[in-house]
């Protein structure tokens, strides 16, 4: 069932922020709530407003790839800021806002999230949830497009994503109330970002190294048609994955998609 008068009324009084979350718009049903949230890039008094909607019947992650947001199960969120960036930097505000969603689910989850890079969050190396930004212009205004989906109840996934995703539910053996993570996410986005406005992208990197497990293990990282193969180092200072590849060549890379190798 759609969020509720009464759920809306709970999550806005449970969210306390400056920016993100002063406006929270609650839909049934949209086909992608980034879609819906680029709207509002024409009026910059909109900046922070978050959709929230209980399914998308066109919901997507990285790469065009479709996100499974099947109905009263999931959280689908979007937000729009306009921070002072370079459309080149965009990728930092991944990083801020997969700092935020790991510290949230992590609030109530017994199994330990991680964050892989750059937007996913794994629960026992499957994953729970993931994360889309998009920068979108329109008639000279411009904003940043950030997109959160959290598998949260679900029990069961297509076939075809059975070995990569998972849920809160799945990895717990319980359900969960979907209202005080929805106030979690929200409450934490909103502080890694002022965090990152006030104190710039060292603090960002320092959470995000310390919530990711990715460093030390063997992947592959493909680009296009390109695929590397090597070790997981660090983070640089532009919060690029450092790679030492199998060919001995230490690389920093700004994308990519990443498969950890067993």
């Amino acid at each position: 069932m759609p969020y509720s008068g009464e759920q809306q009324q709970w999550i806005r009084s449970h969210v306390n922020t400056d920016l993100i979350g002063r406006e929270i718009l609650t839909y049934d049903s949209v086909e992608s709530t980034n879609d819906l949230a680029k709207s509002l890039v024409t009026d910059w008094n909109r900046e922070g407003t978050v959709i929230l909607a209980d399914s998308q019947t066109r919901g997507r992650g990285r790469l065009g790839k479709s996100w499974h947001s099947e109905k009263d199960l999931g959280i689908y969120l979007s937000t729009m800021i306009m921070p002072e960036l370079p459309p080149e930097n965009m990728p930092q505000i991944t990083m801020v806002a997969g700092v935020a969603v790991v510290q949230a689910i992590n609030q109530f989850s017994q199994e330990r999230a991680h964050l892989k890079w750059p937007n996913d969050i794994l629960l026992n190396q499957k994953k729970v949830a993931g994360i889309l930004t998009e920068n979108h212009q329109d008639h000279g205004h411009s904003g940043i497009i950030i997109g959160i989906g959290v598998n949260v109840n679900h029990s069961r996934f297509p076939i075809p994503l059975q070995h990569l995703a998972t849920s809160l539910a799945m990895e717990n053996g319980q359900s969960f109330d979907r209202l005080p993570l929805i106030a979690a996410l929200i409450t934490q986005l909103d502080s890694e970002y002022r965090s990152f406005l006030d104190h710039g992208l060292p603090s960002t990197l320092h959470q995000w190294s310390q919530n990711s497990e990715i460093f030390g293990l063997h992947l592959s990282l493909t680009q296009g048609d390109v695929t590397h193969t090597g070790t997981a180092i660090n983070l640089d200072e532009r919060g690029r994955l450092v790679v030492l590849l199998d060919t001995g060549e230490e690389r920093a890379f700004d994308s990519g998609e990443v498969t950890l190798i067993s």
